[in-house]
């Protein structure tokens, strides 16, 4: 950063817009605006969280572009609070997609210096923290309505990531509305 006052929050807010691409430059992005300590002020900054997940989700699928989530040196503090945050904010679409595609990723990629057995801990338990979020009702609802307005991002979910990660709100037996009654 030039010591501008405007850029470093213009990185954090707008950087990236969730275009594929944002994945070449989404970690570098994340490290140079120092989004670990900004993390600090997430707080009920709906701009901020949403931004960080625009970021995360493209270091999810930036190996071999950018820097992937699992060599970004502070990931795990990052997820933590972003995850936490996710949960004070409530769902909307864009967000469980982005949650569950972390998810997805935290389920199959292992964190550079995972050697460290609190840092694959904490990374774990990151994982947990996301599917707990994807399992409360009123995520799934969201989850349902965008699989429903046939979204084709929540197409794939249902298809490739839903049944290894078990996410209820794709479950066939989970869709049927709360008070019908059933027919024998």
């Amino acid at each position: 950063m030039d010591g501008h006052p405007v850029v470093r929050p213009w990185l954090l807010r707008r950087a990236a817009d969730g275009d594929f691409l944002n994945g070449y430059f989404a970690g570098q992005v994340a490290q140079v605006a120092e989004l670990h300590e900004a993390v600090a002020a997430f707080g009920d900054d709906a701009e901020l969280v949403d931004h960080t997940t625009r970021l995360l989700h493209a270091m999810t699928y930036c190996e071999g572009m950018g820097t992937p989530l699992r060599r970004y040196p502070h990931a795990v503090v990052v997820l933590e609070a972003h995850v936490r945050s996710l949960g004070n904010l409530g769902p909307t679409v864009e967000r469980y997609f982005a949650a569950a595609m972390i998810a997805q990723y935290l389920t199959t990629e292992t964190p550079v210096g995972s050697g460290d057995p609190g840092l694959r801990a904490r990374w774990e338990q990151g994982r947990t923290a996301y599917l707990a979020l994807l399992d409360k009702e009123d995520w799934c609802d969201s989850a349902r309505e965008a699989l429903a307005a046939e979204d084709g991002r929540f197409a794939l979910l249902a298809e490739s990531v839903a049944p290894g990660l078990r996410l209820r709100a794709f479950r066939p037996a989970d869709h049927q509305p709360r008070n019908s009654a059933r027919q024998e």
